[in-house]
């Protein structure tokens, strides 16, 4: 009985042992790395734009609110950037470039009929620059984001008065820099693939555009007409990114 009780107890270490040892071979979970550099693509929808129209004469008049422009349409392009992780937090930069059908218009007939004007903004491309700082939950990110805006905008007004002929025509088509922040949401599909949505608003700031009034036959009238362009709206899109 001596020898089994004995063979019981040494077979039992063996088993603690080896149970142990198993236990100490199998590793945790590998937690996912945002770190690294990445390319991607995007698409998205532009919304939201809020740019009042009206216009100031040097001849001490103003028409104000003629009327708005809601920038708004589709847009897709890509996007470069890097992360660094340090525990949860992650911290990276982002520059992106988008081609653009972001745009509005409007065609207004008031003051009795006797004015009729039309604007109209245009963004061909647009993009930005930016920082972003997120928590990851493994291979999940969410995070705020950013920096500088900036568009190659198009912006026309045009008018007559249906009585007189006097009209007025100005194009400016200039690049503008402004400011952008929103914020978004990133998972890992593997080590190297990522998806996810973003939001952004972005602002190109305050500018004036001038169209000097003309009579019919193209004089000038020494009357100059501004408006107040304030290109502005809201983006959400999709992208995926690949990280090297």
């Amino acid at each position: 009985m001596k020898k089994i009780a004995a063979l019981l107890a040494f077979s039992t270490v063996l088993a603690y042992g080896a149970a142990a040892k198993a236990a100490d071979i199998v590793e945790p979970p590998a937690v996912y790395d945002w770190t690294g550099f990445y390319i991607g693509g995007n698409i998205g929808y532009a919304f939201g734009g809020d740019d009042k129209v009206g216009l100031q004469s040097n001849f001490d008049y103003s028409i104000p609110d003629i009327d708005k422009l809601s920038l708004h349409g589709i847009f897709g392009g890509g996007q470069i950037g890097a992360d660094w992780q340090m525990g949860s937090i992650v911290f990276g930069a982002i520059a992106d470039v988008e081609a653009s059908g972001v745009s509005d218009d409007f065609n207004k007939t008031f003051d009795d009929g006797l004015l009729t004007v039309n604007a109209k903004d245009n963004i061909d491309v647009w993009g930005t620059l930016r920082a972003r700082l997120g928590w990851a939950f493994d291979r999940v990110l969410i995070y705020g984001t950013g920096g500088l805006a900036w568009a190659d905008i198009d912006y026309k007004i045009k008018g007559v008065d249906n009585d007189s002929g006097e009209n007025f025509n100005q194009s400016d088509k200039s690049f503008r820099a402004g400011w952008t922040a929103g914020g978004g949401l990133a998972w890992a599909i593997d080590d190297n693939w990522s998806i996810g949505a973003e939001y952004l608003y972005v602002n190109f700031g305050e500018y004036n555009v001038k169209a000097k009034v003309r009579e019919p036959d193209g004089d000038l009238t020494g009357e100059t007409l501004t408006t107040e362009a304030t290109p502005e709206f809201s983006t959400i899109k999709g992208f995926v990114n690949f990280k090297f």
